[in-house]
């Protein structure tokens, strides 16, 4: 029996406006800044060098994602219809730390409920309160977001298992019917939940993850399995310093 190959390529999107200011983004619509558009530009060439141009995109359905696949698509020749969107690679719903400074976040709820809600697998951020509701400037279309409701707030678990029918029924079928070339372009936490999908981390290892933005990471699908299980970064030295600075931040 011939074997199945193919290759998968995670592209967190480029530094939003939120990054920049290292705030909780959640559902809340951020767009990129001219160094995140510049991130996706060095991220298509290294794609193309490597000779990986995707035939197949899926991408959230948020701002920064949608235009970081658009550059991503347009500096490889791509169409745009070949990108499919869907609410399953949505950002995590960061809930009552939608809209905080990071900085702030750990003075207000302390360090041991910012590691919980940050990092762990299980630890689920309390719901915003209406107030907290009333002051996002970059409210989302709530019908991109299929059932989620932005300020109710998710574990990273949560979004494990709504990313995993993406995974199992529409992108690894692919790999078994063709040599099939898969980007998926979305945000941390919704990679997080992927690579722990793929590669069945372990919980320490999905707390231990950070996806760094506008950095092209790189499996190869063999017979449905990935190699190696962490991926290889097509830059690696910068992007593993980029991911040491996203974990001395507290954390994609």
């Amino acid at each position: 029996m011939e074997t199945a190959r193919g290759t998968l390529i995670l592209l967190r999107h480029g530094e939003s406006t939120f990054n920049a200011t290292k705030t909780f983004t959640g559902l809340l619509d951020a767009d990129l800044t001219p160094a995140g558009a510049a991130q996706v530009g060095e991220a298509a060439r290294l794609v193309a060098e490597a000779g990986l141009t995707p035939s197949i995109l899926a991408t959230s359905p948020m701002r920064r994602a949608l235009r970081t696949t658009t550059l991503f698509m347009d500096a490889l020749g791509l169409a745009p219809a070949r990108a499919a969107v869907t609410w399953r690679l949505s950002e995590r719903d960061y809930g009552c730390l939608t809209g905080v400074p990071k900085a702030e976040a750990r003075r207000r709820y302390g360090e041991d409920a910012f590691f919980t809600w940050r990092r762990t697998l299980h630890g689920r951020p309390p719901a915003a309160s209406e107030e907290q509701r009333q002051s996002w400037t970059n409210p989302p279309p709530v019908a991109d977001h299929g059932p989620l409701t932005p300020g109710q707030g998710e574990s990273l678990a949560d979004v494990v298992e709504r990313v995993r029918p993406l995974w199992e029924d529409v992108l690894a079928p692919q790999f078994r019917v063709r040599p099939a070339s898969i980007a998926v372009v979305a945000h941390g936490n919704s990679l997080r939940a992927l690579c722990a999908i793929i590669s069945g981390l372990s919980e320490t290892e999905t707390e231990e993850l950070n996806i760094p933005a506008g950095h092209p990471l790189v499996f190869d699908v063999v017979d449905g399995a990935v190699q190696p299980r962490s991926g290889v970064y097509l830059d690696a030295a910068i992007a593993h310093a980029a991911a040491a600075a996203v974990a001395a931040e507290g954390g994609t």
